[in-house]
């Protein structure tokens, strides 16, 4: 978003938000920061077709609103881009009770892994691994992982993790540490040498601009 209008953008989607309430838009999807300016929309949804329905029922939602006001929300952005993850829930762990509910959630941990050609199926493996030591330990936060599909320079995963704030996810990792200890460290090592690049961003939600059809 060109940070000279911030403040427009902020406001011209709090009033899509507020027209999706009021047309039942049936898609849910929340809006992620990593830093200023820079704002990442997900919607959850069960198979590709979902892509084109999102899209003409937003093209609905835009009619409703109006061309010209829809223009000056464009103009806000600087540039965008759409791209489509897949979360692999064998790969990843939900506790039976954990620590946060999706009320007291704020922030994520986000790591984009970049991995060797030809490691995919290694390192799925070592996913699992991780998987049933983070189970056998009791470890109380969700991690889950997915796979890069359209838009991203493949192979590539994500593993991602909550907390309330930074605050509280860097006092919950300290702890988890402690009870992982030397097993978790020798899997990390060994999921290393199977790395070409791993991007770490912290990110904040942005409830203000994010929306449940729920």
């Amino acid at each position: 978003v060109k940070p000279e209008v911030i403040k427009q953008y902020k406001e011209i989607s709090k009033e899509l938000i507020e027209l999706c309430k009021s047309e039942n838009f049936p898609y849910s999807f929340n809006v992620w920061s990593s830093q200023p300016f820079h704002f990442e929309l997900w919607y959850p949804i069960d198979e590709m077709n979902d892509i084109s329905r999102i899209e003409e029922t937003w093209d609905a939602i835009v009619e409703k609103f109006g061309s010209t006001k829809f223009s000056k929300f464009q103009d806000c952005i600087e540039s965008q881009s759409s791209k489509v993850m897949t979360t692999l829930l064998d790969l990843s762990y939900e506790p039976e009770s954990p620590r946060l509910s999706e009320e007291e959630i704020g922030f994520c941990f986000w790591q984009e892994i970049h991995v060797k050609k030809g490691s995919e199926k290694t390192v799925e493996d070592i996913f699992k691994k991780g998987t049933a030591i983070l189970k056998g330990k009791g470890i109380e936060g969700a991690t889950y992982v997915g796979e890069g599909k359209i838009g991203y320079e493949q192979p590539v995963y994500f593993a991602w993790s909550y907390g309330k704030d930074l605050s509280d996810f860097m006092e919950q990792q300290k702890k988890d540490a402690e009870l992982l200890g030397e097993e978790w460290s020798q899997l990390n090592s060994e999921l290393i040498k199977h790395i070409k690049d791993i991007i770490n961003s912290n990110e904040s939600w942005v409830k203000e601009l994010s929306y449940n059809s729920e």
